[in-house]
C-alpha cells in the first residue's frame, strides 16, 4: 500500500508542477509580449538633408536599395539594416560638422569606392550610358520622320489606262485558256 500512496503522490506532484510550469510560461509570454516594443528597431533619426544624400549612397548589404530607403520588405525583420543605419550616422554626423554635400560623398567614394554611389559619375563609360537613351530616342524619331516625308511624296498609282477591252477580245482569250486546261 505504501507503493500506491507514492504514486498518487508523486503523480499529484507532476499535476501541481505542471500548473505551475504553465504559470510560468504564461508569465514569461506575458513578460516578452510586453517588453517586445523596447527591443523593436529604432528608426534612424536623420535630418532631410542627410536622408537626400543618403538615397545617393548604396546600402552594401546587398539588398540592392540606397542606403537612405533600405528597408528589408518580407525578411526577418523591416526596416534599414545595420549597414544603411551606420551610413545615416555618418553622414548625420558630417552634416552637424558642415559639410558639402559634395564633400561627404567624396569621403564615402574613397572609402568604398565608386561603387558606393547609386548613380556613378557621368565621365568615361559611364557618359556613353547616360546619354545613349537619348541619342537612341533622337535617331529613332528622326528615322521615323524621314519615312513619313518619303511615304507622304510617294506618287499616287493612277489606274490603268488604254484602250478598253473588247467584247469579242475578251471571248477570244477564254476560248483559248478553255484549250490551254483541256490540253493538259
Amino acid at each position: 500500500m505504501i507503493d500506491v500512496n507514492k504514486t498518487q503522490l508523486s503523480s499529484r506532484g507532476a499535476r501541481a508542477f505542471c500548473g505551475r510550469r504553465g504559470i510560468c510560461f504564461s508569465l514569461v509570454a506575458l513578460i516578452t509580449l510586453l517588453t517586445a516594443p523596447l527591443f523593436a528597431q529604432v528608426p534612424v533619426q536623420s535630418t532631410d538633408r542627410a536622408q537626400q544624400i543618403g538615397k545617393q549612397l548604396m546600402c552594401t548589404c546587398g539588398c540592392g536599395d540606397t542606403a537612405g530607403s533600405c528597408s528589408h520588405p518580407g525578411a526577418a525583420f523591416s526596416g534599414p539594416c545595420e549597414v544603411a543605419k551606420g551610413k545615416l550616422k555618418e553622414v548625420n554626423e558630417r552634416v552637424a560638422r558642415g559639410e558639402s554635400d559634395s564633400t561627404i560623398l567624396q569621403a564615402f567614394v574613397q572609402e568604398y569606392g565608386e561603387a558606393a554611389l547609386a548613380a556613378p559619375p557621368a565621365r568615361g563609360l559611364n557618359w556613353f550610358a547616360y546619354t545613349f537613351p537619348a541619342v537612341a530616342f533622337a535617331i529613332g524619331l528622326a528615322l521615323v520622320i524621314m519615312i513619313i516625308r518619303v511615304w507622304r511624296r510617294r506618287p499616287n498609282v493612277a489606274p490603268a489606262s488604254g484602250p478598253a477591252v473588247s467584247a469579242e477580245m475578251l471571248e477570244h482569250a477564254r476560248r483559248q485558256i478553255e484549250r490551254d486546261v483541256q490540253d493538259d
